[in-house]
């Protein structure tokens, strides 16, 4: 997007920084504090506010909680076998290692985990509020410096490498430069009018400036995903389908087949047959665990008084685009870099790349050409 048509002001404001991490969701606050922890200057730019904007804010998200066994085995092998050959046990192994590290590391900073029957703290699900406030709150007690409403609209190169990133102020007007030694892309994927909860937003911002930057994209034909959801919502949240049973409109079961249930789902919906749901398994203490555990389920379904356990409702498909996709901006080595020099996608195995050289090079002084990548 050419910042000319803002017709932005003079003014301007120019921060230099170590790392600038583009996205405020969980892998941008992540990425930041990652990089706060090992010494780095950190600003973090959102084009909301971060700890609320982005898919995962208004969501509960389940989480790979497998400590190192036979379990954590077992998930890798299940996974490689519905792949079709596709996916890398290597990557796979990292990332249900980091998730593992991290929401321990979750837990051992103060993450209010609920506890099982046990007495052991749950951390296969993190409640979307309260985990990205925790983060916020966390990346900026250690120093990252959290620019709320900047959306950024182009790049910025210096000396073949990329060197921070620009945008325009949406309340001023103004032009805001952050020029850095390395950015990292957090922005999420692309949703945009899909109407799914917390997806509109997800416009692909990362994704066209990568592109535009030289930066070939991988696995995007794996990432169109349709989400299952009441048909007067927008939430696509499927953990509480698990409790359903799925009936068509003549009060029939949903044909069984091999073929997946959302599949057999958008098969009626395309031939204009309804699809309802009636969410009759499990127990009444279940029950009472999903409402609270899943509390933004179940508000559109109080505003209507409608009680889903006892009623059928409607369902439909929501897309939900690339958000829960697996393609993505093409990585080239261990530490997640990208083939254009300071540039990185966001990702659950970041560690931090100034380690390697960033330190080496002061930023101050360096001055970006503001030059827009084409």
């Amino acid at each position: 997007m050419n910042t000319k048509t803002f017709q932005a002001s003079a003014a301007q404001s120019v921060i230099t920084t170590d790392v600038l991490v583009l996205g405020g969701g969980p892998a941008g606050t992540w990425a930041a504090l990652s990089a706060a922890k090992q010494g780095a200057r950190v600003v973090l730019a959102d084009k909301g506010y971060c700890g609320t904007s982005g898919a995962t804010a208004p969501s509960n998200t389940g989480a790979w909680y497998l400590p190192k066994g036979t379990e954590r085995d077992a998930e890798i092998e299940c996974r490689l076998s519905r792949s079709s050959g596709l996916a890398d046990r290597r990557w796979l192994q990292r990332v249900i290692e980091q998730a593992q590290i991290g929401l321990d590391d979750l837990g051992d900073n103060g993450y209010p985990f609920p506890f099982d029957e046990q007495g052991n703290p749950y951390r296969a699900n993190l409640r979307g509020p309260d985990y990205m406030r925790f983060m916020r709150q966390r990346a900026g007690a250690s120093g990252v410096r959290i620019l709320d409403h900047h959306p950024a609209l182009e790049l910025l190169w210096a000396d073949g490498a990329i060197a921070g990133a620009a945008g325009i102020h949406p309340r001023t007007g103004n032009r805001w430069e952050v020029r850095a030694g390395a950015v990292v892309l957090a922005t999420g994927g692309c949703a945009f009018l899909s109407h799914a909860l917390g997806c509109d937003g997800n416009t692909g911002d990362g994704y066209l400036m990568a592109a535009e930057a030289g930066v070939r994209l991988s696995g995007m034909e794996f990432s169109s995903q349709y989400g299952l959801s009441p048909a007067h919502t927008s939430v696509t949240k499927g953990l509480t389908f698990t409790f359903a049973s799925f009936y068509l409109e003549d009060g029939s079961p949903l044909p069984e087949t091999r073929e997946d249930r959302a599949v057999r789902i958008a098969r009626q919906l395309i031939a204009g047959e309804k699809v309802y749901a009636l969410m009759n398994r499990g127990n009444p203490i279940e029950h009472e665990w999903l409402r609270q555990g899943q509390p933004n389920c179940f508000l559109p379904f109080e505003r209507i008084g409608l009680d889903p356990f006892q009623q059928p409702f409607p369902v439909t498909l929501r897309s939900e685009g690339t958000v829960r996709g697996v393609g993505g901006l093409e990585i080239i080595n261990n530490d997640c870099a990208t083939k254009v020099p300071g540039l990185y996608p966001s990702s659950v195995t970041f560690r931090v790349f100034l380690i390697k050289g960033l330190k080496e090079k002061t930023l101050e002084g360096k001055q970006g050409n503001g030059c827009r990548i084409t």
